[in-house]
């Protein structure tokens, strides 16, 4: 199952890994060089900026992950992924086993100065409401691109209905789910 095309917004994509798993991917470029998106990913005090706080972030394999979303979640609660680092290799590879987000994974690549981000989230098949997964994670990269152009999220005004709230119809749409 995979996102259209047809929506140049749509960039995320929902594929099988094997019989138990599926996977929300997207694949972004950003005109900025590797060791600055790997701050981004890996910075505690950065990462506020476009997804979470980071309570811990152990910058190791097998380091621990305790991330508290400042945005809500569709039913307004907040949302605490704890976690480990299982792998961890500076400044291309992070990848992040999250409860509940499932195995978060950044693979980063230099393009000649800008880079390519392949990101993916690993959930248990089949993963419920995928546009909803689908349209956080979406918004998330995109505010890693205004993060690094010298921007931050504005949590405290941050507003599901505007933010969030088109692109999860839009993904529905796209996945046949309306």
């Amino acid at each position: 199952m995979s996102a259209p095309s047809s929506d140049p917004r749509l960039d995320g994509s929902v594929v099988a890994i094997d019989a138990g798993h599926q996977a929300v991917c997207f694949y972004r470029h950003y005109p900025h060089p590797v060791a600055e998106v790997w701050l981004q990913l890996s910075r505690p005090s950065l990462l506020r900026h476009w997804l979470a706080a980071a309570d811990r972030l152990d910058p190791a394999e097998g380091g621990s992950v305790v991330l508290r979303w400042l945005n809500t979640d569709p039913e307004g609660r907040t949302v605490i992924a704890t976690g480990t680092v299982t792998a961890f290799d500076p400044p291309s590879l992070l990848q992040l086993d999250l409860d509940p987000h499932g195995r978060v994974r950044f693979e980063l690549t230099d393009e000649g100065g800008g880079t390519a981000l392949a990101f993916s989230a690993s959930l248990p098949a089949p993963i419920d409401e995928p546009a909803q997964v689908l349209a956080g994670w979406h918004l998330h990269l995109d505010y890693l691109a205004q993060a690094l152009a010298g921007g931050e999220v504005d949590w405290q005004a941050w507003d599901q209905a505007t933010e969030w709230e088109p692109l999860r119809a839009a993904y529905a749409e796209a996945l046949g789910a309306g």
